[in-house]
């Protein structure tokens, strides 16, 4: 798949590109750049070392141009990345702690065929995310936050 992707892109297959990608599969959820160059960096090896933060940003940048990452802005105008082709998910994030719950099923699919048969549009996708405050940082739940899922 991998092989395909830079192909794809027209772009030359490269550590620290390779690494972003292995980044983004891996991942339940999306991702801000600083995200992934830590789990990079974590990681060592020949990716670690040779990986700037610059990399990263031009290597997302370029991937959500090319149609193959998902790309939304948080309530805090921080960029998220998640990889286009692993069937859609929708979240809760926490605004004070970052904790991200994966909402199961998708409570979009009817919205998005009405909207199509009203406007003529044809929808290839959509993406959600509800931002608020989780249990714990709300401090009414068993001080059990739904942790960082995706994160």
């Amino acid at each position: 798949m991998e092989r395909d992707i830079w192909k794809a892109c027209a772009l030359k297959s490269t550590p620290g590109r390779r690494a972003v990608l292995e980044v983004l599969e891996e991942s339940r959820g999306p991702v801000t750049a600083e995200e992934v160059y830590r789990r990079i960096l974590a990681r060592g090896g020949e990716a670690g070392s040779r990986t700037c933060l610059s990399t990263v940003y031009r290597t997302l940048s370029t991937l959500a141009e090319k149609g193959l990452l998902l790309r939304s802005a948080g309530p805090d105008g921080v960029l998220s990345y998640q990889l286009r082709g692993t069937g859609h998910r929708h979240y809760l994030i926490c605004t004070r702690c970052g904790a991200t719950v994966e909402i199961g099923g998708c409570p979009l699919e009817e919205l998005e065929r009405a909207l199509g048969a009203e406007t003529g549009f044809a929808i290839t996708g959509h993406s959600l995310e509800l931002y608020g405050l989780c249990p714990r940082c709300l401090g009414g739940g068993d001080g059990e936050s739904p942790g960082r899922k995706g994160r």
